[in-house]
C-alpha cells in the first residue's frame, strides 16, 4: 500500500523534473511526511484547447488557458494541487476520501469509486520516496519503518511518479480536487515489508498515462510492480509514525536492534546495520544502514525504466482487500 510519502523538491525543481507548467499558485512545498488529506501537487494533462472541460484537475473553466492568452505553445503537463484521498463525484460527504487513498490496479477499471476517473482523469503523483513498515512475524503491532526511494539517490535528487487518479467534487462550498494512488503487487525486493506497493510509472509512459483520450485497457500493462534495481530502502526512526512530524531528518537511516535486523533478513529483506547495544553505537554512520549500501544489483536510473505497453501484466493479481 502507500500511506505516507515524501516530496522533497522545491517548486522550481519539481516543475523542471516533471517538465510541467506550474499552476499551483505558489502552493508547492517540500514535505518529508505526506499523510492522507494533505494537499499536494499532481501532474495532469492541460485543459482542452480553447477552454472548456479538459484533462486538467479542475480544468473546466469557460475561458482560454494561460497559454492560449499568452501565445505560448501549450504545455503537455500541468502541475496542480489536490487533496490526497479521492472523493467520487457522486459522494454525499467528502469524508469518504480518507478511505480512498489507494486504488487497487486489479479492480480500478470496475470499482464504482474509481472507474470513471480511471477512464478519463488520470494523473501523476510526484514523489521522492515513500514509507512502509516492517512487522516481524506479520503482526499488527507497531513495526519498524523503512524509507523507500529511487535506487542510487538516497538524498533529495531522485524523483518518481506514482500512477494516480483524480476527481472534482462539487457538493461543497467550492470545487474540491482529490486524488488517489494506484497500488499493485509488491515491488521486487520489498515483499518483506508489504504485499502491495504503489505503481511507479517510467518517465516514457507519463504522457500516455495522463492523456484523457488514451484507451484505459491499453494502459493496464503499466500497472505492475517495479522491477529489481528501481528502488532501494533503509530503516528510519519511529518519529515518522506521527503525522505531525515533518523534520527532514525523518528519512535519515538508523541502526536496528540486532533482533529486528535478523528478522528483516529472515523475511527476505536486505542486510541492514544492527546497533552494537553494548557500545551504544551502530554502523549506520559508516555505511548508511540502507539496502542501497550493499545492493544486490546495480542502481537503475528511473529515466531508463522502460515498460513495453504490449507486454501482459505479470505476477499475482489475486484480489485482496483494497489497500
Amino acid at each position: 500500500m502507500c500511506g505516507r510519502y515524501t516530496q522533497k523538491l522545491k517548486a522550481d525543481d519539481l516543475v523542471a523534473a516533471m517538465s510541467a507548467r506550474d499552476e499551483t499558485g505558489g502552493g508547492v512545498a517540500e514535505s518529508y511526511n505526506v499523510a492522507p488529506t494533505s494537499t499536494m501537487p499532481i501532474v495532469v494533462a492541460p485543459p482542452a484547447a480553447g477552454g472548456g472541460p479538459g484533462g486538467a484537475a479542475g480544468g473546466d473553466s469557460a475561458g482560454p488557458s494561460d497559454d492560449d492568452r499568452s501565445g505560448r505553445a501549450p504545455a503537455s503537463r500541468v502541475l496542480r494541487l489536490a487533496t490526497w484521498g479521492l472523493v467520487p463525484s457522486w459522494a454525499k460527504d467528502r469524508a469518504i476520501g480518507v478511505k480512498m487513498i489507494n486504488a487497487r490496479a486489479e479492480t480500478v477499471a470496475t470499482r464504482p469509486a474509481f472507474r470513471a476517473a480511471f477512464a478519463a482523469r488520470r494523473c501523476l503523483v510526484p514523489a521522492t520516496g515513500f514509507y512502509e513498515w516492517f512487522h516481524p512475524g506479520g503482526g499488527s503491532r507497531r513495526g519498524q519503518p523503512f524509507y523507500i526511494y529511487p535506487a542510487g539517490q538516497a538524498g533529495d535528487g531522485g524523483i518518481f511518479a506514482f500512477a494516480g487518479l483524480y476527481e472534482v467534487w462539487r457538493k461543497g462550498d467550492a470545487p474540491l480536487v482529490t486524488f488517489t494512488i494506484l497500488t499493485t503487487g509488491a515491488a521486487e525486493g520489498l515483499a518483506f515489508l508489504h504485499d502491495r506497493s504503489p505503481v511507479i510509472l517510467p518517465a516514457a509512459a507519463w504522457d500516455r498515462w495522463i492523456d484523457p483520450a488514451a484507451d484505459p485497457a491499453a494502459l493496464a500493462p503499466l500497472l505492475r510492480p517495479a522491477p529489481v534495481g528501481v528502488l532501494a530502502a533503509h530503516p528510519v526512526g519511529a518519529a515518522v509514525g506521527n503525522v505531525r512530524n515533518k523534520d527532514p531528518r525523518l528519512t535519515d537511516p538508523v541502526d536496528l536492534d540486532p533482533t529486528v535486523a535478523q528478522a528483516v533478513e529472515l523475511a527476505g529483506g536486505p542486510a541492514v546495520a544492527a546497533a552494537d547495544l553494548a557500545a551504544g553505537t551502530g554502523a549506520a554512520s559508516g555505511r548508511a544502514g540502507s539496502a542501497e549500501a550493499r545492493p544486490a544489483v546495480a542502481a537503475v536510473d528511473l529515466s531508463l525504466f522502460e515498460l513495453d505497453p504490449a507486454e501482459a501484466v505479470t505476477g499475482d493479481v489475486t484480489a485482496r482487500d483494497e489497500r
